[in-house]
């Protein structure tokens, strides 16, 4: 079986869903599909790699990864967006080879440790949706209802908003969730952090301290500081809400402040988790030899392939670290991120981003299957297991984008 062609397609929900998607010259047209983390230009970067991938084998993933990587090399492929396109290209792969020989994705990487796969809820006060651009600008999506007015909700109605969220999706079924922690109006236009208010880190320990006691210890909470804050500005809240038995504080400082994150590893009991911004092995390297972290974090859509990810979660078991992967993709992408996580010894829970997205079931032909609020159990067929529902996925194609087979 050789490759024949590489395709591209891109759906606008809540964030850019780019779809890889590699034909090969096997009876009936078998493909597979693969899903990116977005990144501006993307599908012109991926479709670059098809002068490397035509007529090899697609079962040497990693060899052609490899490939990838090196051809790539003065690009920037030891991080960055080439590294999303690359692992994109690779899940698709994996979905190819599965259909091929007639198995599941966990099953090419050495079987399942779970076939229920726990997932927390990315969610926002009030269930709005919350919908950015590649560059994390604010973007309404061109389906979304126009004039319809959302009045910003002032930071006490954030706080109640939220722990009323948190009491639905409770109900619902989830036994994890993660909420913001960002000051309202905050955006991403600054590396080096902001500074914090004394009344900037009582708001904070007042959204976690009232959402915990909205649901009580039977469901696990996270918070997301999206790398915004100084380290002795966030330790203030760490510190206080320490009773709150949270799972993690998501990226508390800016990826490049290791030795900010010693500082709070070393003050506080808050458990911090890390690593979306991070890419290969080699980018989780000093995090773990230096124990700055204690949930590891990578995002299996950009890291550098579900492969690369497996190793990574090796390495953090040499930590005795758990993985939960952050996973901001379309069906597509969580369920080739929970083949994965199938094979983590281990492994804590998965994100999930698109709840709120109205269309995000019938993305997939067989969401029903295997989705339930809080987990998703891994189906028995070939690959990664589902595929796009065409007719669906063509109405919500990005304005002006290519689908897979338009010239």
């Amino acid at each position: 079986m050789k490759i024949t062609k590489l395709k591209t397609a891109v759906v606008e929900a809540n964030f850019q869903w780019t779809y890889v998607r590699i034909y090969s010259d096997a009876d009936g047209g078998l493909y597979g599909t693969g899903e990116c983390f977005f990144a501006p230009g993307l599908p012109a970067i991926i479709s670059e790699f098809a002068g490397i991938l035509v007529g090899e084998d697609p079962y040497d993933i990693e060899r052609l990864v490899e490939k990838m990587r090196w051809a790539s090399s003065g690009a920037g492929s030891l991080a960055g967006i080439i590294l999303n396109a690359i692992s994109g290209i690779e899940a698709a792969l994996w979905d190819l080879k599965g259909k091929a020989i007639g198995v599941p994705v966990s099953q090419l990487l050495g079987g399942k440790f779970r076939s229920d796969v726990r997932l927390y809820l990315d969610c926002h006060a009030e269930g709005a949706l919350e919908a950015l651009s590649p560059l994390l600008q604010p973007h309404t999506p061109a389906w979304e209802r126009k004039g319809v007015d959302r009045p910003a909700l002032t930071r006490e109605q954030i706080i109640t908003a939220s722990a009323e969220r948190a009491s639905q999706l409770a109900r619902e079924g989830w036994s994890a969730l993660k909420f913001d922690l960002d000051l309202p109006g905050s955006t991403f236009d600054a590396a080096a952090g902001y500074s914090l208010t004394g009344q900037d880190i009582e708001w904070m320990i007042s959204l976690v301290t009232t959402i915990r006691a909205a649901v009580g210890l039977t469901v696990d909470l996270a918070f997301d500081a999206h790398w915004r804050y100084r380290p002795s500005e966030i330790l203030q809240v760490m510190k206080q809400i320490e009773a709150a038995r949270l799972l993690w504080l998501e990226d508390p400082l800016p990826p490049h402040d290791l030795d900010g994150l010693a500082y709070l590893r070393q003050h506080t009991a808050t458990p911090i988790g890390t690593g979306e911004n991070l890419q290969l092995r080699s980018g989780f390297w000093e995090l773990l030899a230096r124990d700055l972290v204690d949930v590891v974090a990578p995002d299996f859509q950009k890291v550098g392939g579900l492969a690369e990810a497996k190793k990574i979660a090796d390495l953090a078991a040499l930590r005795n670290k758990p993985i939960a992967p952050h996973m901001i993709g379309s069906p597509v992408a969580l369920l080739a991120s929970c083949q994965v996580a199938a094979t983590i010894p281990n492994f804590l829970a998965c994100e999930f981003h698109a709840y709120d997205v109205p269309f995000c079931f019938e993305l997939v032909d067989n969401a029903h299957d295997w989705f339930r609020p809080g987990c998703v159990m891994i189906p028995n067929r070939p690959g990664i297991g589902t595929e796009l529902n065409e007719s669906v996925a063509r109405r919500y194609a990005l304005p002006g984008s290519k689908w897979f087979d338009t010239k």
